[in-house]
C-alpha cells in the first residue's frame, strides 16, 4: 500500500474512542479458505485477529473478534475491501461472512470456537500457511465478543 493511502485512513477523536470495548493496533483481517456450510463452495471467510490489544481496557494478546456488533469508520472503511462480510440486513444483526455463490451467511462462532476450525488457533494457522494475514492500518475499536485459544 502506498504511504499516501495510510494519511487517507482517520483516526476517530477520544470521546468516540470510549464507545468502543475492543481496541487494538496491531491487528490484522485473517484469511481462510473453507466449504460453504450451505452448498459446499470453496469460500473464503475473514475474521479480524488482534495480535495485541485491549478488551474493556484490560490487556490481552493473540485474539480474534467475532460477533462484530459495531466498528468506528476507520475499520469500516477498510473493511469494505471485504464485501462478502456484512451486517444482515436486521438492525440488530452482527456482522457475517456471506457465501460468494449462494449468499448465505456462515456461522462464524463455529469457525472461532471449534478446534481445528479457521480460526480456533490463528497464530498457529498463519504459520502452518492456513490462514493469510492483511494488516489494518492504524488503531480499530470495535464491539464484539473476543476468543483466544485460552478460551
Amino acid at each position: 500500500m502506498m504511504d499516501d493511502e495510510k494519511a487517507k485512513v482517520p483516526e476517530p477523536d477520544d470521546a468516540n474512542a470510549e464507545a468502543y470495548a475492543i481496541v487494538s493496533h496491531e491487528a490484522c483481517v485473517a484469511a481462510a479458505i473453507v466449504a460453504c456450510e450451505h452448498c459446499g463452495a470453496s469460500i473464503e471467510v475473514i475474521c479480524i485477529h488482534c495480535f495485541g490489544g485491549t478488551v474493556m481496557q484490560e490487556p490481552l494478546l493473540q485474539f480474534t473478534v467475532l460477533d462484530i456488533r459495531e466498528m468506528d469508520e476507520a475499520l469500516a472503511e477498510q473493511m469494505a475491501l471485504w464485501s462478502h462480510f456484512r451486517r444482515a440486513a436486521e438492525a440488530d444483526s452482527v456482522f457475517a461472512n456471506y457465501c460468494t455463490r449462494c449468499g448465505e451467511p456462515q456461522e462464524d462462532t463455529l469457525l472461532h470456537c471449534e478446534p481445528g476450525r479457521a480460526f480456533f488457533d490463528v497464530p498457529a494457522a498463519i504459520a502452518a500457511g492456513e490462514v493469510t494475514c492483511t494488516p489494518l492500518l492504524g488503531t480499530i475499536r470495535l464491539n464484539g465478543d473476543e476468543h483466544s485459544v485460552a478460551d
